[in-house]
């Protein structure tokens, strides 16, 4: 049976002969469950409707669910390509209940379906059941009839389902298929032991529970069934294959990396490789479809991290090139037809994976030729264990992730000492949260004084969406060596956070003023910073804060430019484009976004066209409050990574964009003026930086532009529209008279040749010459150092000059010296480390640079001493 007719027959069984209805499989991407780096089990999307915070589309429902399990619990990584059916993607076949059938049916049907439609062997298969439930044992003996010896108990560890530390959970029934030869004896004992021949195939979950952060368990207000089947363990079993790797899934995969790389697939541990290689594959593209790309942080991270093991296992097979990314049409037109959004990101998820091999391949060689010499000098001191900080060494400059370290160590008979390494990463991370921290707030140090009948933990209240100006009660207070720190009960001042910078303003006490130079949060309180010591001993309880509108206003247009920057990247480049980080404030804006490549200067102007597009068409904002799974529902986006409460602030600017944000903004489209990009640059492997500027700042930047070109017009005594065809004319006649000095240079060079072979050093007695020489390009020294190898019978030459990049070095020795030994690479070499630089070549002509210019002729007549 074929994979796509598996997966049919599955669905029509419960769509046709029970009543279900059929849905999508959910992005691999969690889109409202911040507990999940990628959706492990098919029941993921419904965890609403089982916490009824959702109803179901139908209270039956059936589906293939995409799957990723590299991390957390649920975790199958280090199996994958050493055995035969664990994997990091797979596909759950899954039907639910939502409140309506229970055990009875779920056990009743998942059989009929095995034995009857599929025709399996019911000798072969056999029941778990949890412990303490009589009711599934009873209806397995009952429905099935299987033998006792065929349907067991087991405890919490294999038939109490939970998707995750918290959430829904219940007792399991697993059913189990022996898949050796049926001569042999069957032996009930081998389940769940891990023997390849006694493999899972179906999970029936029963839901009942909800377990808390506390590890309480609450009954749920209905019962709901919630099963998986793995679809490539079924499609193997039923074809009577060994392995899932037989499977059309993988062959065709398979296939391909034998033919390109020349290495045959035989199934045993030369095979791994293959098989690893595959599975990672598979992973890789659907995540890159669902939104997900490579980075160094989160599922970014297990993304490069699976990238870079499926690169090195290439390796293990002579692949030693960029390979994966053309893997990609294979499993296209496998899985195509089944999972559409794999062929409408067909070129993405290509360029994505080629531009994450190219990178890695980069730093590949230099970072294995380093970890030679870990492994070296772990061997030459006895130890059998690479330290934490070699580990984070190779990860830190390498981009080596754990595992990958892990993988070459075994090759080498070493462990890694994993704890050590964890260590070194939290150190870091320590270190990179402490490099942006508001110290002056958040130390523990600091001497907080309340005034009476006042309370730490009550928040302040945020009045600046509605106003710039209130009056306010003090709270609490304190002085640092050089500013004052105040808490009121209610500020309209915005704290940083969200990318925007904190307000500036004024705060009046009684009729005297001090100007609030930042405003930061802790907890819930708004903390205002006055850079100075304000009133030692007392400070007044009642004051007046008034933010700097002006200031305001311009934050506000950077911050829905970045809004609208968002959607137009989406539209132009992709959805895969998520935010990754962003500044807001008065003068620029700055936005960190994931991309596989260079913006092109194309791209850029259509970009800046449709946010100016949507400007001109001075669109309303529409803010407003609600639950945030309204928000998400609604299609508001949310930034992974960001914690949300139960209530959040969304901004929509018609249907052009529609994001989760708590900070502020214009009020119409046209407010923000209009936008220029600055730049745009690379931040790291797989994040894009732009960099631009809005409403005055703009301005500015237009006028300055206008000075430039009315400047040049009359300079050049041309129209505008005709400035740019100036420059490359007059660019071009530059280039050419450059090119005919250069020329003529050379050749004044050349023919005061005989003045510089006058007067030799002696070395020996090996004639030297030295000699500072006018000129302007290395170019011209090897001129000069052709005809001098043309006109000296033997000796040895060495010119200098300064350029405008510092001084420039040649060498030439004639052939009857270098027979002798004398090399012009290792001269220069010397005399670039006396100029604070280097150089190199080879042995009858060499050139070196330096740094320093003072003392360039006494180095070089010194250069006699070790010639």
């Amino acid at each position: 049976m074929k994979s796509q007719e598996l997966r049919q027959s599955f669905i029509d069984y419960f769509v046709k002969q029970h009543g279900h209805t059929e849905v999508s499989s959910s992005s691999v991407i969690p889109r409202e469950d911040p507990t999940l780096l990628f959706i492990n089990a098919g029941m993921n999307q419904f965890k609403s409707v089982f916490l009824d915070k959702e109803q179901p589309v139908s209270s039956r429902v059936v589906n293939s669910q995409k799957c990723i399990r590299v991390s957390g619990k649920h975790n199958d990584l280090e199996e994958v390509g050493k055995d035969d059916y664990h994997h990091t993607f797979f596909e759950m076949l899954g039907n639910w209940s939502f409140g309506d059938y229970y055990k009875a049916e779920a056990i009743e049907w998942a059989w009929k379906l095995l034995i009857k439609e599929w025709q399996f062997p019911a000798e072969r298969l056999f029941a778990t059941v949890y412990k303490t439930d009589d009711e599934s044992y009873q209806l397995w003996r009952k429905i099935s009839g299987l033998p006792e010896s065929h349907i067991l108990r087991f405890g919490e560890k294999d038939n109490f389902w939970e998707m995750g530390n918290t959430g829904p959970c219940g007792p399991c029934s697993e059913i189990h298929c022996y898949r050796g030869p049926i001569d042999k004896k069957i032996d009930p004992l081998r389940i769940n032991t891990g023997d390849p021949l006694y493999i899972e195939l179906w999970n029936l979950v029963f839901i009942q529970y909800n377990r808390d952060e506390m590890g309480i368990l609450h009954p749920l207000s209905k019962k709901h069934v919630d099963t998986g089947a793995g679809f490539e363990r079924l499609l193997s079993t039923l074809n009577g294959y060994p392995s899932n790797y037989d499977t059309d899934v993988f062959q065709n995969i398979i296939r391909k990396i034998e033919k390109i790389s020349g290495v045959r697939y035989d199934g045993s541990s030369v095979g791994i490789s293959h098989r690893v290689i595959a599975d990672h594959l598979r992973m890789l593209s659907f995540s890159i479809a669902d939104g997900a790309m490579p980075s160094n942080e989160g599922r970014g991270y297990v993304l490069r991290r699976l990238l870079r093991r499926a690169a090195r296992y290439g390796k293990k097979i002579g692949l030693n090139d960029p390979f994966i990314h053309s893997l990609v049409p294979d499993l296209v037109k496998c899985m195509g037809e089944a999972f559409p959004e794999l062929v409408q990101n067909t070129k993405l998820i290509t360029n994505v994976i080629r531009s994450e091999e190219e990178s890695f391949l980069q730093t590949l060689d230099r970072g294995l030729a380093i970890f030679e010499d870990l492994v070296l000098q772990c061997n030459s001191r006895g130890l059998n264990i690479l330290s934490g900080d070699d580990v984070f060494k190779l990860y830190d400059t390498f981009g080596f992730p754990v595992d990958l370290t892990r993988l070459l160590a075994e090759e080498k008979g070493l462990s890694v000492d994993e704890k050590g390494f964890e260590q070194k990463m939290t150190e870091q991370k320590e270190r990179a949260r402490a490099s942006g921290h508001f110290h002056s707030a958040l130390d523990n140090t600091v001497n907080w004084k309340y005034l009476e009948n006042t309370a730490d933990e009550n928040p302040s209240e945020f009045v600046g969406y509605e106003t710039l100006r209130c009056s306010a009660r003090l709270v609490k207070w304190a002085h640092t060596n050089k500013s004052t720190l105040l808490v009121f009960d209610k500020t309209p001042f915005y704290a940083e956070s969200g990318g925007q910078i904190g307000d500036r303003g004024i705060l009046a006490f009684n009729d005297r003023e001090y100007t609030i130079d930042d405003t930061r949060k802790e907890g819930d309180q708004i903390i205002h910073i006055v850079n100075s010591r304000i009133l030692e001993n007392e400070i007044p309880e009642n004051a007046e804060l008034s933010v700097m509108e002006a200031r305001r206003m311009d934050t506000a247009r950077n911050h829905t430019g970045t809004h609208l920057l968002h959607s137009a990247l989406r539209k132009i480049l992709g959805k895969h484009v998520r935010q990754a980080g962003s500044y807001v404030g008065p003068d620029n804006l700055r936005f960190d976004f994931t991309h596989y490549q260079k913006v092109s200067s194309e791209e850029l102007k259509k970009i800046q066209f449709l946010v100016n597009e949507q400007i001109l068409f001075n669109i309303p904002l529409n803010v407003h409050t609600t639950s945030y799974n309204e928000a998400v529902d609604e299609g508001a986006m949310a930034l992974f990574g960001e914690k949300y409460g139960e209530n959040v602030r969304t901004v929509k600017v018609g249907d052009f964009s529609h994001e989760l944000c708590g900070g502020t903004h214009v009020h119409s489209t046209g407010d923000v003026g209009y936008l220029i990009i600055l730049n745009e640059s690379s931040v790291a492997s797989g994040i894009r930086r732009i960099e631009a500027v809005t409403g005055n700042s703009a301005l500015k930047l237009l006028a300055g532009y206008q000075d430039i070109t009315t400047a040049l017009t009359a300079l050049f005594k041309v129209p505008a529209n005709q400035l740019l065809l100036k420059i490359e004319d007059m660019a071009s006649q530059i280039r050419s008279l450059e090119k005919d000095r250069n020329e003529l240079r050379s050749k004044l060079l050349a023919g005061s040749v005989d003045d510089y072979l006058k007067n030799p050093q002696k070395s020996g007695d090996i004639d030297v010459y030295t000699a500072v020489v006018p000129g302007e390009t290395m170019d011209q020294l090897k001129d000069l150092g052709d005809r001098v190898r043309e006109k000296l019978k033997s000796g040895i030459a060495i010119f200098g000059m300064i350029t405008s990049s510092g001084p420039q070095i040649l060498c030439v020795v004639t052939d009857d010296l270098v027979k002798k030994g004398v090399h012009a690479g290792k001269i220069v070499g010397q005399i670039g480390r006396e100029l604070g630089g280097g150089g190199g070549g080879k042995p009858h002509m060499a050139t070196a640079g330096g740094k320093e210019t003072d003392n360039l002729e006494k180095i070089l007549k010194s250069s006699t001493q070790y010639i």
